[in-house]
C-alpha cells in the first residue's frame, strides 16, 4: 500500500509541475509578445490557456481521488494538500499570462515606443522568481521558499516605482495616456505572477513542516 500512495504522490507532484511549466512559459511568451510587438505570440498566450485550465481540473480530480482512496495522514496528507494549493496558483499565474498578453494587443494599435527600463526591469525579476520557484517546488526547499518570500517585497516595491513613473508621464496631457495606462496593467500582472509563486513558497513551507506561513515570510 506504501508503494502505491508514493507512486500517486509522485505522479500528483509531476504533473502538478508540468502545469507550472506550462503557466511559466505563457508568462515568458506573454512578456515577449510585449517587448517584441508579435500579435501571434499574444493569441497563443490566450489560446493556450484552455490547456492549463484542463489540467487544472483534472489535477483537482486526481486529488480528491488520492484522498478518498487512501485517508493519507501526517507527511502524506500535507504532500497533497500542498499541491491542491498550488494548483489554484498555478492555473491564475496562467489567467495573468492572458491578461499581459491581452494588453500587449491593444499596444499594438498605438504607436510604437520603448518599454521603460523598470518594465524590463519587472519583467527579468518575474522570470527568476518563475525560475526558482520550480526549483523551490520540485525540491521542496525550505531555503528558496524564506527566500522568495523576502524577495516578494522588492518585487512590490518595483510595482509601485513603475506606477508612479508612470503617473508622472501621465500628468502631461500631451502624451499619450493609453499607453501608460496598459503599461500599468501589465506591470501589475507581472507582480501578481509574482505574489502567486509566493503563495506556492508558502505551499512548500506547509508540505514541509505543516505550518501555515501565508502572508509572512518566518
Amino acid at each position: 500500500m506504501e508503494r502505491i500512495i508514493e507512486a500517486d504522490l509522485q505522479r500528483l507532484k509531476t504533473e502538478t509541475l508540468t502545469a507550472f511549466h506550462m503557466a511559466q512559459a505563457a508568462v515568458d511568451k506573454a512578456v515577449r509578445s510585449v517587448f517584441t510587438r508579435d500579435p501571434a505570440l499574444a493569441d497563443a498566450v490566450i489560446v493556450e490557456d484552455a490547456a492549463i485550465d484542463t489540467l487544472e481540473c483534472a489535477l483537482d480530480a486526481e486529488i480528491l481521488r488520492v484522498l478518498a482512496l487512501y485517508q493519507p495522514v501526517a507527511g502524506d496528507l500535507r504532500a497533497i494538500l500542498g499541491c491542491m494549493r498550488c494548483v489554484g496558483d498555478i492555473e491564475r499565474i496562467g489567467d495573468q499570462a492572458v491578461n499581459i498578453a491581452e494588453r500587449g494587443l491593444i499596444l499594438l494599435e498605438l504607436e510604437a515606443f520603448a518599454p521603460p527600463p523598470k518594465l524590463l526591469e519587472l519583467a527579468e525579476a518575474t522570470r527568476d522568481f518563475l525560475a526558482n520557484t520550480a526549483v523551490c517546488f520540485t525540491n521542496l526547499d525550505m531555503d528558496m521558499a524564506r527566500r522568495l518570500c523576502e524577495e516578494s517585497l522588492d518585487i512590490l516595491e518595483l510595482n509601485v516605482a513603475l506606477l508612479k513613473e508612470m503617473a508622472e508621464f501621465m500628468r502631461d496631457a500631451a502624451r499619450p495616456v493609453e499607453r501608460a495606462v496598459q503599461i500599468c496593467f501589465i506591470a501589475h500582472g507581472l507582480k501578481r505572477v509574482c505574489d502567486q509563486c509566493t503563495n506556492i513558497a508558502e505551499s512548500v513551507v506547509f508540505t514541509r513542516e505543516g505550518a501555515c506561513s501565508r502572508h509572512r515570510c518566518d
